[in-house]
């Protein structure tokens, strides 16, 4: 009789470098990575398209960085419009509902360690939205977008520019029943995401959280201090 073996599905959380960005300047200075390494190159990446409103039952897209995309472009996985218009509203709730969830478990550890709790930014948080959508719809996993773009950059997409300092941590998981309560310890056990977590320069923040079809959860928080 032939032995039968149970398999087993690894599943993984990857978080990187934190990011962190002084604009001391008129003239921003090239994005480097806590821990050094510049951001990379910008070139040979293809251009990245976000939906941003829906009108007469079409999606309208638009150019990361500004500029309206093709008419034939929409999100990937958008298959009819009339389905999908439902299915996002019920996902961008349940994202909502997780992102203050992490707000909230972050602003808990920052309390244990005597720091001002951050202040929740609707503006920021859009940064943090249009991130963590294009890794879940464009399957990558980077603090440089599709298009070659970083956290600064999406920034001035939003008309955010009069800042000090600017920060970003970024996860995602799959399979876990507490994807935000995981998502926030494996930041809270990584040196230099802790230190943006728990760093008392940072004023406001916001998180953006994304769900694939297939099950996985994109995390991004933002971190700024204005002028």
């Amino acid at each position: 009789m032939k032995k039968l073996f149970p398999l087993f599905l690894l599943v993984l959380i990857f978080s990187t470098d934190a990011f962190s960005q002084d604009n001391q300047t008129e003239n921003r200075p090239q994005a480097y990575r806590i821990g050094g390494g510049s951001k990379g190159s910008e070139s040979a990446r293809p251009q990245a398209y976000i939906v941003r409103e829906i009108s007469d039952n079409v999606p309208k897209a638009y150019l990361v960085g500004g500029g309206e995309a093709p008419a034939e472009i929409t999100r990937p996985r958008v298959y009819k419009v009339e389905q999908a218009i439902p299915a996002k509203a019920s996902k961008a709730n349940a994202a909502y509902e997780l992102e203050r969830r992490a707000f909230e478990l972050i602003n808990e550890r920052r309390g244990k360690c005597n720091l001002p709790p951050l202040k929740w930014s609707d503006d920021v948080a859009r940064i943090a939205r249009l991130h963590s959508e294009n890794m879940a719809n464009y399957n990558f996993f980077s603090h440089a977008g599709v298009d070659g773009l970083m956290v600064n950059d999406r920034a001035d997409f939003f008309g955010i520019n009069k800042w000090q300092a600017i920060g970003e941590n970024i996860a995602y998981n799959q399979g876990f029943d507490n994807p935000v309560e995981f998502a926030v310890e494996r930041w809270m056990q990584s040196p230099k995401h802790r230190d943006n977590l728990l760093s008392s320069r940072w004023k406001e923040s916001g998180i953006g959280v994304a769900i694939t079809e297939s099950g996985k959860y994109y995390f991004t928080e933002v971190f700024l201090v204005r002028n």
